[in-house]
Formats: C-alpha cells, structure tokens, sequence
C-alpha cells in the first residue's frame, strides 16, 4: 500500500496528515510526499519524517502533475491518496482494504467524508455501509468520490492511464470516472476522512469548475449506459448553478444565456424557467 501526498506552502497541515496515516490501524508500506516548489517549512517537515516517508518532487504545478510523480515512484499493489491539508479516520486503511482483497474484481474503494472539526460516528459492526458494482451511472450524475478517501489498484493505472494533466479542474472527476466506466468500483457510505475547510471559491473559479465539468461529462458520456434524459438533467444543473454564479458577479447577460441553456437542455422542467425569470426581474429592477 502507497500513500501519495502532494503538497504546497502547508507544511503545518502536512505534519498532521502525515501523523494520520501514521496513526493508522492498518499501517501503510509507504508514504510518498510529493513537494511542489514549496517555499515555507516543508523541507523541515519532510526531514523530521525522514525515517518513514519518500520525499518526492516535481516542477510542474498543480496536483496532478504530483500525483502523477507517485503513482510513477509507487511501489505497492494499491495506491491512496490524501491531500496535505485532509486527514484520515484511523480506521480508514483497515476497512477499505479488508473490502479490497475480498472482492478483487474491485478497482477503486472511496468513502463519505466530514468537515474538520466535524465528529465521526462510530462504525458499527453490524450494518453494511458499502455499495459496490457498476457505478458509473451514479458517479456521472454526482461527483460523490472524494480524493483523500480513494485506493486503487495500481494496475487501473496502466488499463485507464492516470491524471490528466491539461485538467487544472476536475482532474480527478475524470480519473474517476474513466475507472468506474471500465471496472467496478466500491464505495463506504460513512465518513473515514475530515477535510478541511477552505476559503470559499470565488465565483469566477466555481464557473470555471463547472465549465470544465461539463466538458467532462460530455467526454463521458455513454447512451448505452446513460438515457438520454438523464444527460440532460446533470448538465441543466450544471448551467443553472452557472448563471446563479453569474448573477453573483452583477453578469445578466452571461447568466441568462445559462438560464436558457438549462431551459434547452430541459424544456419540460419548470425550474430552469423560475431562474430564467427571476434573472429577468433582478435586470430590470436594478
């Protein structure tokens, strides 16, 4: 089992992702930290860890130039991945890898995630928290897989390639999906990770996520596996959450061109006309 990190001018946070795996049930083969072009205390960090993790480095910015890095130096049979400001549940390596090599037809296990600070109830031993098969449809339709919670086997790698790396958005989204679309895949309805709260996109960005998200599913996109109806719903959604972005940067025209999108992509469904309207009226009255 191989533990990449990619990290930036975090060193604080990194200490304790670090420590969370460390303070795993189940302990990792491997921790590859992967440094990129940190300019604060990292290099003291990875120095007071030299004993248990590989510090790794790259040029190019971006996580998944850096992931790419250890999946490339990653030795073990599965690859995990944790971002330097996220954290484990100390159970998390334990479970998912109990579920792995049981069911080996399985090429990627993910699992819910809570906010840091957040509790984590307890597990309990009597309930089934996994869904697990061809979950490609319900991935398409939500992005549900959340990074620091995902092990592959190191295999996918090779059949559906890693990272993208022209991605700056969603990069992940669309390594996920390419996986779920040629295995099955597996997921822990239950939180075995905290992430960490951070400062809220701007608008301009959350558009941009959208933009290359709809790109994406387009790439995506299976009718045999798919029905035409459902497309439409997942990309009016996507338009609507466009415009209301717009609306937010004082942008009318812009949101009404995704509000009347929506309504294209769903001429049936009243919601994307209520949006279309109120951009109207909030047009006019200003």
């Amino acid at each position: 089992m191989s533990v990449v990190i990619p990290t930036h001018n975090r060193a604080g946070m990194l200490t304790e992702a670090i420590q969370s795996v460390l303070d795993q049930s189940l302990p990792a083969d491997e921790i590859l930290v992967v440094d990129i072009n940190s300019t604060d205390e990292t290099r003291s960090v990875l120095e007071a860890f030299k004993d248990v993790v590989t510090p790794l480095s790259v040029e190019k910015n971006g996580p998944s130039p850096a992931r790419n890095r250890g999946i490339a130096a990653a030795r073990g049979e599965y690859v995990a991945f944790l971002d330097d400001d996220d954290l484990w549940h100390p159970e998390k390596l334990r479970i998912q890898m109990a579920f792995l090599e049981a069911n080996r037809e399985v090429a990627m296990a993910s699992a819910d995630t809570v906010r840091l600070g957040e509790d984590i109830r307890e597990i309990r031993p009597d309930r089934s928290y996994w869904i697990q098969g061809d979950l490609f449809p319900r991935l398409f339709m939500k992005s549900y897989v959340s990074t620091p919670t995902v092990i592959v086997r190191r295999d996918v790698f090779e059949a559906v390639g890693v990272f993208n790396e022209s991605y700056l958005r969603v990069e992940d989204y669309d390594l996920w999906l390419r996986i779920a679309a040629a295995r099955p895949t597996a997921h822990f309805q239950h939180p075995l990770a905290w992430v960490r709260k951070s400062p809220s996109r701007m608008s301009d960005d959350k558009i941009d996520l959208r933009r290359t998200a709809k790109k994406v599913l387009m790439e995506h996109y299976d009718p045999d596996r798919i029905p035409r109806r459902r497309l439409s719903r997942r990309m009016s959604d996507l338009e609507l959450y466009c415009g209301r972005e717009y609306l937010k940067l004082g942008d009318r025209d812009m949101a009404g061109r995704c509000f009347r999108a929506a309504v294209d992509w769903t001429p049936f469904r009243p919601r994307p006309y209520r949006y279309l309207l109120t951009g109207m009226f909030r047009g006019r009255s200003s």
